[in-house]
């Protein structure tokens, strides 16, 4: 009799959604932070696979949970908080540190509008700055206000040369619809808090009977403490000699800057002279 009183308890809360389960999935983490701590403080249950040098701690939260995961990532005292979390990936390096933070957020449905899409993307770009995120602009990037986007014909091109913060990319610039589908189907934007970065991208499929109308959406994040940001500025050989490789590299970009930020002055461009880069603490 307990038997089957157990079985129609469990069958009716299997009814119900699972909805105060699904609420229990919460993640918290410091950038920067230890993955015990990470494990400890989180009612989410993590995957973990390692190799020689790498290992992976993931959450995948199930397509049909009505509640996703909500993670609560720390920085410098404040926190920022994604209550739409599909899935979460924590790597660490030899160690039991956190270096790399990857996040996909649930967004928007699929086929949204696109007007909805853009919505959401925004919202999202509020938060990062509230939280003290700022632009970041690649060293050897010309170093141009969205306000002046419109004065380039290619999303991603700065005199012939591709670029990946060029003026499209600034997140104070705000697009129209007939922008925002003029775009590449996959963008990114940089940011950088207190030596920790971020790169926030969005996949767009429009879709098929309504292309001009909506589409299907991916919005994730890439978070990197300093050192694996800068790595990728050195050959993949040198990388864990990039503390001395990269002073040298951080000049030729400079140079390269400087050069085309001539250009465009010369042409009537904008350049944002109080944009300065960020200090790179581990050169200090």
């Amino acid at each position: 009799m307990r038997k089957i009183l157990f079985l129609i308890l469990f069958t009716t809360l299997a009814a119900c959604g699972n909805s105060s389960m699904d609420n229990e999935i919460i993640i918290r983490s410091s950038l920067n932070g230890n993955i015990e701590d990470t494990l400890s403080s989180s009612t989410a249950s993590f995957d973990k696979d390692c190799n020689s040098s790498l290992c992976f701690y993931e959450v995948d939260v199930p397509a049909e949970n009505v509640n996703k995961a909500t993670v609560f990532l720390t920085s410098s005292g404040s926190a920022l908080v994604f209550n739409d979390v599909t899935s979460a990936v924590f790597i660490t390096h030899n160690d039991s540190l956190i270096t790399d933070t990857n996040i996909i957020l649930d967004g928007v449905a699929e086929d949204s509008r696109h007007a909805e899409a853009a919505i959401y993307f925004y919202e999202t770009l509020d938060k990062l700055k509230a939280a003290g995120w700022q632009r970041y602009i690649f060293p050897s990037e010309a170093r141009i206000p969205g306000a002046e986007a419109k004065k380039f014909n290619h999303f991603d091109e700065v005199l012939g040369v591709p670029v990946g913060t060029g003026p499209w990319k600034d997140p104070a610039l705000k697009l129209n619809q007939t922008d925002w589908l003029a775009m590449p189907t996959i963008n990114s934007w940089y940011f950088h808090k207190n030596g920790n970065y971020l790169q926030l991208r969005a996949q767009r499929k429009n879709s098929l009977q309504a292309p001009q109308e909506g589409g299907t959406y991916l919005f994730s994040l890439n978070f990197q403490t300093e050192a694996e940001f800068y790595k990728s500025f050195v050959e993949s050989d040198d990388r864990e000699q990039w503390t001395t490789r990269l002073p040298s590299e951080l000049n030729r970009m400079a140079q390269e800057r400087a050069q085309t930020e001539a250009r465009l002055k010369k042409m009537g461009i904008a350049i944002d002279e109080d944009y300065q880069d960020p200090p790179i603490k581990a050169l200090e």
